[in-house]
């Protein structure tokens, strides 16, 4: 592929392009500084990506994020139009809201992903956030903001080889599908 940072043969890819930020300001947990970065493709309304988020994560913090040990950078890969208005929403709030309304999002997904109405579903949870219904519309008739988060999916898909989700990169070592702290936390050390 040109412009790829896959290998030949598709396995591990050039770990500093991986590393290098896309089209959106990079989500991320912890310091920039860290030594090792953890780079995750998610996408909203994926069962495992709400599992790592929900059930994983907080202890990969603990272990790894909150010593300072590691960092991850969250990026957007919908999987569906329900998902792409998930993080048009979270975008709309920027900084550290951003991370918060993924966060809500990826916990109440039962909520609002299966919900029949989507849009009064993530509106409820908007509006929790602070956002009130015409901000709300606003934001999802953003054509551009929607064209960034769609531009994030393309470069993970084309230069990157995602096509699931989650799908992690540490150092140029892919891992697709759910993991464990522990076992994120061992692919980690390793890169130290």
């Amino acid at each position: 592929m040109p412009g790829s940072a896959l290998a030949e043969d598709g396995g591990p890819v050039d770990p500093a392009a991986v590393q290098t930020p896309g089209p959106l300001a990079e989500l991320s947990y912890g310091d920039a500084a860290a030594p090792v970065t953890v780079v995750e493709y998610t996408s909203l309304t994926c069962g495992f990506c709400a599992e790592f988020h929900v059930g994983v994560l907080p202890e990969f913090r603990r272990t790894h994020i909150d010593t300072g040990r590691a960092r991850l950078v969250l990026r957007e890969f919908p999987l569906d139009p329900r998902s792409l208005a998930g993080f048009v929403i979270a975008r709309c709030l920027n900084g550290e809201a951003t991370l918060a309304m993924i966060d809500v999002l990826f916990r109440q997904q039962a909520a609002w992903a299966r919900a029949e109405n989507a849009s009064t579903a993530l509106l409820g949870i908007a509006q929790l956030a602070g956002m009130n219904r015409d901000a709300f519309t606003a934001c999802l008739s953003n054509k551009a903001l929607q064209a960034e988060v769609v531009a994030v999916q393309e470069r993970g898909r084309t230069e990157f080889g995602v096509s699931g989700t989650p799908t992690f990169f540490v150092g140029g070592q892919r891992q697709v599908g759910m993991i464990s702290a522990a076992d994120l936390g061992t692919i980690v050390d390793a890169q130290t």
